[in-house]
């Protein structure tokens, strides 16, 4: 054989190797909704799963489209009653998902309010009441000196929830617990709404 033509076949064999073992899109973003076989314990399809079950079900509760007004809600957090409670993962991520679908979904049925604490930080940052100087977003033009923070609009209601996770040899039992409740009036402690997803993960 041709030396030149036979460095020429040995290149095109190389150059379609490397081609062939170049990485897609989807080895690099798999699917949120799929599971990953080297990953352990809660993925993000539960996160999916979840949030989408539990949205589809406020948005369509009689009861809650029954109310004369608009429901406005304050979201609040997850308790980690899991086996890996302290870990590294936010299990707040579950309620953050909610939210979003509900706010996008409720057509004005519900207001989500920001968190009482979370906006104190946000408007102590953005606002200086004392000096005018600070600015920490670099916006500039800051007027608020002498002035004092607007009053929120009350919340009626939270939604928070809790997971608890039963261990196992081989798997885990997760029990995702949703709820809404009042916070004043005549549902001032009243559930009215709850939401329950369960999964079992290999660990």
């Amino acid at each position: 054989m041709n030396g030149s033509i036979k460095w020429a076949l040995v290149a095109a064999l190389a150059t379609g190797g490397l081609v062939g073992c170049h990485p897609t899109y989807e080895d690099e973003r798999p699917d949120v909704n799929s599971l990953d076989p080297r990953d352990k314990g809660l993925q993000s399809k539960e996160v999916v799963d979840s949030t989408d079950q539990m949205a589809a079900s406020i948005l369509g509760d009689p009861d809650l489209n029954a109310k004369p007004t608009q429901m406005l809600i304050v979201v609040g957090n997850i308790k980690d009653e899991t086996n890996n409670s302290g870990a590294r993962t936010n299990l707040d991520i579950f309620l953050r998902r909610l939210k979003v679908i509900i706010q996008q979904k409720g057509r004005g049925r519900f207001t989500l309010i920001v968190n009482k604490a979370e906006l104190q930080e946000l408007q102590s940052k953005e606002l200086d009441l004392d000096t005018g100087a600070k600015d920490e977003f670099g916006q500039g033009g800051n007027t608020n000196t002498g002035r004092t923070l607007p009053a929120r609009r009350q919340p009626d209601y939270m939604l928070n929830g809790q997971i608890t996770e039963m261990n196992n040899r081989g798997t885990s039992y997760f029990v995702f617990d949703f709820k809404i409740f009042g916070l004043k009036g005549a549902d001032s402690g009243v559930e009215v709404w709850n939401g329950l997803y369960e999964v079992k993960v290999a660990k």
